[in-house]
C-alpha cells in the first residue's frame, strides 16, 4: 500500500510540474521572451527541458526522502554491490561447507548405522550370555545337590578309608613278621640246598617207584572216571521232574525283516527256531522225534503245524519288520519236548511320550537295600510292561537296558532323599515303538 500511494503521489506531482511547465512554456511563447538573448523559441525549449528536469529531481528527491532503500540504492549502491559479491563469496563458501558438513553427516550416520548394529549385535550377545548364566546358576544348583551327596558319600569312603589304613596297619604288621619267616627260610633254603646233592643219589631209586605209582594211580583215574560216569547219570535222574519252562513264559523273541526276498526270510526264521532249540537244550529239554537242523542234532522243540503256517503267513503279508515271538503255552519238565506256540508282532507304536509303563510305591525310610529292591521291582514291572506290548526279548526274557548305572544310582538318592512313601513312575521320555524305539524312560518321583 505504501508503493502504491508514493506512485500515485508521484504521479500527481509529474502532472502538476508539467502542468506548470506546459503554462509557463505557453506563456513564454505567447510574450515571445527571451532568456539569456535566445530566440522565444529556443528559449521555450529550454522551459520544457528544465521542467522535465525538476520532475525528474523532484521525483529522485520524493522517492528519497519516502524510502531509505532509494536513498541506499541512490547513493550506497557501490558499497550495496561489494557487500553483496562479499555475501555471495559467503553463501558460496557455506554451501561449500554445507557440502562437507553434509558428507560428514552421512559418514557420521553410517557410523551410527555401523554402531547401532554393533549395539544391535552385543544386545543379542548379553541375552544369550544371560541365558547361560541363568542356565548355568541351574546347573550349579544341581552341581551343588550332587556335591551334597557326593559329601556324604565321601564321609562313608572315609570311614572305609579309615578301616582300610586300619587294615593296612595290620597288614605291615603281618609283612614285617613275613619278613622275618622269609629270612628264616633263607637260613632253611641253604640247609635244603647242601641236602640236595644228598637226595640226588636216591633219585634213581624213587625214580622206579615212581614208574610203579603211575600205573596205580591211572587205575585210580579209570575207577574215579567211571564213579563220575555214574554220578552224573544219578544227577541227572534227579533232575526229572523239574519245570524248566512255566506256561506263558516268553522263550525267545526276534525281530524278522520281512521286506527282504523270501530265501532271506526262511534264513531268518531257520536261525530263530534254531536258537530256540538251543535255548531249551540248555535248560534241559530233551530231543523230539526228528532232527530239525541240517547238521544231524536232534531237536529239543516242537510247534504246531497250523501255528507255524499262520505265523508264518502273518510275516510274509506284512512286508516290514516284525517280531516273532516262541511262547511256551504249557508246563514243560525237565527231560520232556519243549511246545512251542509262535506268535507274530507287526511294528506300531506302543506307548506315547509322558505314558507312564509301571508305578510302584516305595518307602524311603526303610533304608538304601528295600529301596534298591522297590526299584528293582519296578524295573521287573517294566520289563514285563513292554515284554507284554511285544518288544522283542532275550533267551532270560530280558528287552534291554532300561536304566543306566548313573540314573538308578540318581533315583535311589532321590528316594532316599523323600525320607518318606514316594510313588516312583517310569514314564516315556518319547514315543516307543515295538521294534524301532527308542527305549527311553525316565522316573517320576512324587510324594505318596
Amino acid at each position: 500500500m505504501y508503493g502504491a500511494a508514493l506512485i500515485v503521489v508521484l504521479a500527481i506531482a509529474g502532472g502538476v510540474i508539467a502542468y506548470a511547465g506546459d503554462r509557463i512554456g505557453m506563456k513564454v511563447g505567447r510574450k515571445r521572451l527571451s532568456i539569456f538573448g535566445l530566440r522565444p523559441k529556443y528559449t521555450s525549449m529550454i522551459i520544457t527541458v528544465v521542467t522535465g528536469v525538476v520532475i525528474a529531481g523532484c521525483s529522485i528527491l520524493l522517492l528519497s526522502l519516502a524510502s531509505e532503500n532509494v536513498r541506499k540504492a541512490l547513493f550506497q549502491i557501490r558499497e550495496i554491490q561489494e557487500a553483496l559479491l562479499t555475501t555471495q563469496n559467503d553463501l558460496e563458501a557455506k554451501r561449500v561447507e554445507a557440502d562437507t558438513l553434509s558428507r560428514r553427516v552421512g559418514e557420521i550416520t553410517g557410523e551410527y548405522e555401523e554402531l547401532q548394529s554393533r549395539f544391535d549385535e552385543a544386545n543379542r550377545e548379553l541375552e544369550r550370555v544371560s541365558d547361560e548364566r541363568a542356565r548355568a546358576v541351574g546347573e550349579l544348583a544341581r552341581v551343588q545337590t550332587r556335591l551334597s551327596e557326593s559329601e556324604g558319600r565321601l564321609r562313608g569312603v572315609e570311614a572305609r578309608y579309615k578301616a582300610a589304613a586300619d587294615d593296612l596297619d595290620i597288614a605291615n604288621a603281618q609283612l614285617k613278621s613275613a619278613q622275618a619267616e622269609e629270612a628264616k627260610l633263607e637260613q632253611e633254603k641253604a640247609a635244603l640246598q647242601a641236602s640236595v646233592s644228598a637226595l640226588s643219589l636216591t633219585r634213581d631209586q624213587l625214580t622206579a617207584e615212581v614208574a610203579d605209582l603211575q600205573r596205580k594211580v591211572d587205575d585210580i583215574r579209570l575207577n574215579a572216571a567211571m564213579a563220575l560216569a555214574e554220578a552224573a547219570q544219578s544227577s541227572q535222574t534227579s533232575m526229572i521232574g523239574r519245570v524248566i519252562f512255566r506256561a506263558d513264559e516268553v522263550v525267545l523273541g526276534r525281530v524278522i525283516d520281512a521286506s527282504q526276498p523270501v530265501e532271506s526270510i526262511d534264513g531268518q526264521v531257520r536261525a530263530f527256531l534254531l536258537e530256540a532249540n538251543d535255548i531249551a537244550a540248555r535248560r534241559g529239554a530233551g530231543p523230539a522225534s526228528g532232527p530239525l537242523r541240517d547238521d544231524g542234532d536232534p531237536s529239543a522243540i516242537r510247534f504246531d503245524l497250523t501255528n507255524a503256517s499262520a505265523a508264518f503267513a502273518k510275516i510274509m503279508e506284512s512286508r516290514d519288520k516284525v517280531v516273532l515271538r516262541a511262547v511256551s503255552p504249557v508246563n514243560t519238565w525237565y527231560g520232556g519236548v519243549l511246545l512251542v506256540s509262535l506268535h507274530v508282532f507287526p511294528e506300531k507304536r506302543i506307548f506315547e511320550g509322558g505314558q507312564v509303563v509301571a508305578s510302584r510305591e516305595i518307602d524311603g525310610s526303610e533304608g538304601i537295600d528295600k529301596v534298591q529292591e522297590g526299584l528293582l521291582g519296578l524295573m521287573e514291572d517294566v520289563n514285563s510292561a513292554l515284554l507284554a506290548a511285544g518288544m522283542p526279548s532275550d533267551e532270560e526274557g530280558k528287552i534291554g537296558t532300561i536304566l543306566t548305572v548313573t540314573e538308578f544310582a540318581l533315583a535311589i538318592t532321590s528316594v532316599l532323599g523323600m525320607k518318606g512313601p514316594v510313588m516312583v513312575q517310569a514314564a516315556a521320555e518319547c514315543d516307543i515303538w515295538r521294534i524301532a524305539g527308542p527305549l527311553s524312560l525316565r522316573l517320576v518321583i512324587n510324594p505318596a
